[in-house]
């Protein structure tokens, strides 16, 4: 069996360890939790245009899990909420002046800790590392997102199973 350090997977979660560690000085100087900063990243990704359901999706959690994460992200005025003009029922969420600040400012120290990281490598690997790795996380994605439907498919299954043992 292949060592794990010698497989994709393991490679990744090494750069996902060492980014986190590079990223913790940053984040503690501007008072913002990890996951906080995963909330922000986010909504910053989206554009300020994505939908509370839409941003716990993209992080893999539930709404209700996001929704204490929005609160704690509101209260420090980094995150505001929005009602949806579309639809009533949704809220949008954007990062606000503050949040967008703390986030241009921890993006400015990744930057520089990416430059040091790639420093040697010529920019053709560097391409073609983001090129895979672009392609290896649309494939995750697509595989979340069907597994959650299976999940609820199977959930759903059960639920309608115990229904019909209980008539």
């Amino acid at each position: 069996m292949n060592d794990v350090r010698h497989t994709l997977a393991g490679q990744a979660g090494l750069l996902s360890e060492l980014l986190t560690a590079v990223m913790e000085p940053k984040l503690q100087e501007t008072g913002i939790s990890l996951g906080t900063f995963e909330l922000l990243s986010a909504v910053h990704a989206s554009g300020g245009k994505a939908t509370q359901v839409e941003v716990a999706r993209r992080l893999g959690i539930t709404p209700p899990s996001l929704s204490e994460s929005v609160k704690a992200a509101t209260v420090k005025n980094l995150v505001e909420q929005h009602v949806d003009s579309d639809d009533g029922r949704r809220k949008i969420l954007k990062l606000t002046p503050a949040g967008r600040k703390a986030m241009v400012s921890i993006i400015k120290d990744v930057s520089k800790a990416e430059n040091r990281m790639v420093a040697g490598i010529d920019e053709a690997q560097i391409s073609v590392v983001i090129d895979v790795l672009t392609k290896v996380n649309r494939n995750l994605a697509r595989i979340v997102e069907e597994d959650g439907e299976a999940r609820k498919s199977a959930k759903k299954s059960r639920a309608k199973k115990r229904a019909n043992e209980t008539d």
